[in-house]
């Protein structure tokens, strides 16, 4: 039994390697596979990972830091805590039970009555209907607090209620459900009324025919198959409404949630521990409930689709009564809504709302005199992290949906994860992860790209292994003479370090002199040994991999006229817009060692591919020991601090959403349009970039305006890696409130929200008629 059970072992090792080998003959696959794989790897699985581990060990500020620890898990046993922990937990339960309750509850009305109801002005409920999903996560706490705070306008000059002790305020239990059931419900919405547009009318209408009642139609027909979509809502608003940290915060009053109780362990106590741990507890839930809606999800193909959505019976409900019933409850809750969003821009231009509201522009001032710097930062990184987001969602629906390999539910799976757990967890993740150099990982990534580079060498095994220590000797050596004395001095210990010990010592810019050397060789180079057709491609590249190398030491000096010239000219907006310009052009030209190395060594597998066989071996020497210089240098990916941490969250988060809007429209796309390109002579990444692609291209465009929105909204990952160089907009908004400056928040509010509605407009408009619709793209992850 155990021989059989070994030889299957062999067997399906064998068949994976082989499986690999010819993964390796496809080159879209192969790096299509490894970039998203590394970045999967690098800024989901690996923070989930450490956020695990950290829970059960000391943290590294501690005295007895890497101890093994329970403190934090026995806590709920210990009779001294654990009432107050346990507390905690079911109040985060009863939140999230309640608040998905509800938002199914009020996304189905808006749904069935937008669908079947033939409400007025449709485009205008649906438009109003949406404003939760491009504002702030806290801004309905924000205006729930100025319209029935107390001092709201409602509650005290209104209604004059006062609040002595013992009178139920909007602070507590069901102050936050009301807010996250308004804040999460467009969710529900969207889901509900996509799945009610796909049911075929025709099975109804022939019910109705046969003399069945309405009430007997929806409840037999209507419902069983609106019965995952309604399942899929739950579990998922159950998620989204654990996962928010902003509307706690703001209204929780006395009621304390497990992601407040992160927040607090993590910036009040600095237990980075506690937060690990209570970071798993409130993980174990929602990664459960997420599961459960995946499965759910799955089951839409239960629905009885038609090719085309039918319109799913619009205007089937006709009875007056129940018609207009349902009409005025969902028209009463978009008055609410408007109330809410009113509030807001009123608390933004009144002197001070609940005693003196008179119209005072002065908060816009001051907003702008403190928080600019954060609005154009906010801006930039959303916008640059747009992109990725957006392009790596593309790759990953096109490796799911036409691609076949092992993994491909894993990559699936871990995809929409960065957008399913809590964005507290992931903060944390990214600070125990990314405060040090993450040795590990980075080690398996260039291991990963250096496989690819040496895919293009037609030689064994052993042999591309010994290509890759010989490469991996040098680009240590070459590492070596660019470290300064204080850094050499550990490493002089180890004997693997003895035969460099002689090298000389090399000042940075002189190192990065050279290693630009070696890459300008290696252009001259290319001008004789490339082939023809794409020897111009080649040196371009080479020539600028080794100009944007030497520009990272000479662009804070390039750009510093420009904050001189900012300063000199004076005033008080002028020097802070030069500033933030300059921060972002050193940005694009200064980006972490690791990534660039990383980058270096993925263009390299693509150049060396354009040489005779008989040059690729010492070319891909050349590229991997410059490669391994850049990847190692210093504290490779330690991002603490760096805007690029903040960029990495903004494009997990919004992953999910482009990732499924990806893939709903590849499934739409017959693949025997791209075996037509292939059969007429065209490779893989010709026929994706002239074909897929275009085809494509409205869901991209969607993507992009989701992603947009949620990284200019999002507050719960970033609040923890936001820093005093890159403030972050949502993160000023929630301390304005903390420190009692309400109207100020206000005004910040109605700039995030001009903001994202600007560029939604923008987006479309460049989109073109064409790409108008967000083509059942699903805003359902990565909120907060």
């Amino acid at each position: 039994m155990t021989t059989v059970a070994r030889s299957s072992s062999l067997d399906a090792l064998v068949r994976r390697y082989r499986e690999f080998k010819l993964i390796a003959r496809d080159p879209v696959l192969l790096i299509g596979l490894i970039v998203v794989g590394v970045f999967m790897l690098a800024f989901v699985i690996w923070p989930l990972a450490r956020v695990i581990v950290q829970g059960f060990f000391i943290a590294d500020a501690k005295p007895d830091a890497g101890t093994f620890n329970l403190d934090q898990f026995t806590r709920y046993l210990s009779p001294q805590f654990a009432n107050q922990y346990w507390q905690v937990f079911f109040w985060t339960i009863q939140m999230g039970v309640l608040a998905a309750m509800g938002s199914t509850a009020l996304g189905f009305l808006f749904a069935y009555t937008v669908v079947r109801c033939n409400i007025p002005f449709k485009q205008v409920v649906h438009a109003i209907t949406l404003l939760p999903t491009i504002s702030p996560p806290f801004a309905i706490a924000l205006a729930a607090i100025l319209l029935f705070g107390r001092s709201g306008l409602v509650t005290k000059d209104i209604m004059h209620i006062e609040f002595k002790p013992g009178v139920n305020d909007i602070y507590g239990m069901d102050g936050l459900v009301l807010v996250q059931i308004i804040t999460f419900f467009s969710v529900a919405y969207l889901i509900i009324r996509g799945m009610l547009e796909r049911i075929d009318p025709s099975m109804e209408e022939a019910a109705l025919a046969l003399g069945a009642s309405k009430w007997h139609i929806f409840r037999t027909i209507t419902l069983p198959l609106l019965t995952p979509g309604i399942a899929a809502s739950f579990l998922l608003m159950f998620v989204e409404s654990l996962a928010d940290l902003g509307n706690p915060i703001f209204i929780g009053g006395n009621v304390t949630v497990l992601s407040t109780q992160i927040w607090i362990a993590v910036n009040g106590e600095f237990n980075q521990q506690k937060g690990a741990a209570l970071s798993l507890i409130l993980l174990l839930p929602t990664l459960t409930v997420f599961i459960l809606q995946r499965y759910w999800v799955s089951r839409k193909s239960y629905i009885s689709v038609t090719g085309k959505p039918t319109g799913g019976g619009a205007g089937f409900v006709k009875e007056p009564l129940i018609r207009w019933t349902f009409i005025t409850l969902t028209f009463l809750v978009l008055l609410l809504i408007l109330a809410l969003y009113g509030a807001i821009f009123l608390g933004s231009i009144t002197r001070l709302w609940g005693i003196d509201y008179t119209i005072d522009l002065t908060h816009y001032s001051r907003m702008l005199a403190a928080g600019l710097t954060a609005i154009l930062d906010t801006t930039f990184l959303s916008a640059l992290a747009t992109p990725v987001a957006g392009l790596a969602g593309m790759v990953i629906a096109f490796l799911v949906v036409r691609k076949t390999f092992s993994g491909k539910e894993a990559l699936d799976f871990a995809s929409n994860l960065g957008g399913a757990v809590p964005g507290t967890i992931l903060g944390i993740g990214y600070i125990i992860a990314f405060i040090q150099a993450p040795m590990p990982i980075i080690i398996i990534i260039y291991v990963l790209l250096a496989y690819y580079l040496l895919a293009a060498i037609d030689r064994g095994l052993i042999a591309r292994s010994l290509i890759l220590l010989v490469s991996t000797l040098l680009g240590m050596g070459t590492l070596f003479i660019g470290m300064d004395a204080k850094a050499r001095q550990p490493l002089l210990t180890n004997a693997w370090i003895k035969p460099f010990e002689s090298l000389p010592m090399l000042d940075a810019q002189t190192w990065l002199m050279l290693l630009g050397g070696i890459l300008a060789v290696l252009a001259i180079a290319s001008v004789f040994l490339a082939e023809r057709k794409v020897r111009n491609v080649t040196v371009i590249l080479l020539v600028f991999m080794a100009l944007y190398l030497l520009s990272r030491q000479f662009i804070a000096d390039w750009t510093q006229p420009l904050i001189v010239w900012g300063r000199v000219t004076g005033g008080d907006i002028l020097p802070r817009l030069t500033a933030s310009l300059a921060k972002w052009i050193n940005l694009l030209f200064q980006p972490p060692t690791a990534i660039l190395g990383f980058t270096y060594t993925a263009i390299g597998g693509f150049i060396i591919s354009g040489f005779s066989p008989r040059v690729r071996v010492p070319l891909a020497i050349g590229l991997l020991m410059v490669s391994f210089a850049i990847t190692f240098m210093g504290t490779p990916l330690a991002l603490v601090g760096s805007p690029y941490i903040i960029l990495a969250a903004y494009a997990v988060r919004s992953l999910p959403a482009s990732v499924r809007a990806g893939v709903a429209s590849l499934q739409q796309i017959d693949p025997a349009i791209e075996e037509a390109s292939t059969n007429l002579g065209a490779d893989a990444q010709l026929t994706f970039r002239q074909v897929t692609l275009p085809l494509i291209l409205p869901a991209f465009v969607a993507g992009l305006i989701f992603s947009f929105a949620r990284h200019m909204t999002s507050l719960s990952a970033i609040i923890f890696l936001s820093s005093a160089k890159w403030p972050i907009l949502t993160a000023l908004i929630m301390s304005e409130v903390e420190q009692g400056g309400t109207s100020v928040a206000a005004a910040y509010s109605m700039v995030l929200i001009v903001i994202v509605l600007a560029a939604i407009g923008l987006m479309y408009a460049w989109a073109g008629r064409a790409f108008r619709t967000t083509g059942g793209i699903e805003m359902n992850l990565g909120a907060g």
